[in-house]
């Protein structure tokens, strides 16, 4: 069996860490009003106007992570802070997702008050780039950099 490289190694550490705790987020945000108000109307609006754009913010996260577990590795083989490799990582994931998700609102909404409809998204894509760097993106760069140094220290020996 022919053994991955490091780009393939962190695109795949991308996707086994981020698809199960992104999608959970999505599926908890997205229920989180039925569940506090203990009914279904607030859950009802949001998937009234934010249906569409949440399935295409859940597409456009799938391929996000495949495109920010590639940029970690080069990041990290170029030496940059865990930090820094992190800020990228969530930024690059959650500028692709809410750009979807925003143009999709736009479309799907063009008839209503728009600016309305954006103001929750956008201070989502800002709240979750900041939150996603020092959680998420950080335990995904640390795990990318571990695997890489790993595969290195192999190589010497």
């Amino acid at each position: 069996m022919k053994r991955m490289n490091s780009i393939q190694q962190g695109i795949l550490i991308s996707y086994v860490w981020g698809t199960p705790i992104g999608l959970v987020t999505v599926l908890i945000v997205s229920i989180l009003p039925a569940a506090l108000t203990g009914e279904g109307l607030g859950t009802m609006l949001i998937f009234g106007i934010y249906g569409k754009s949440i399935l295409g913010l859940i597409i456009s996260f799938l391929i996000a992570l495949g495109i920010a577990g590639k940029n970690a590795v080069i990041d990290i083989e170029r030496q940059k802070s865990l930090l820094k490799t992190s800020f990228k990582y969530a930024l690059t994931v959650n500028t692709i997702i809410w750009t979807v998700f925003i143009l999709i609102t736009i479309l799907d909404n063009q008839k209503k008050i728009l600016w309305m409809y954006l103001i929750p998204p956008i201070m989502a894509y800002i709240f979750s780039t900041i939150m996603t760097t020092f959680t998420l993106g950080l335990l995904i760069s640390y795990s990318i950099r571990k695997r890489i140094n790993k595969n290195t220290d192999q190589l010497f020996q």
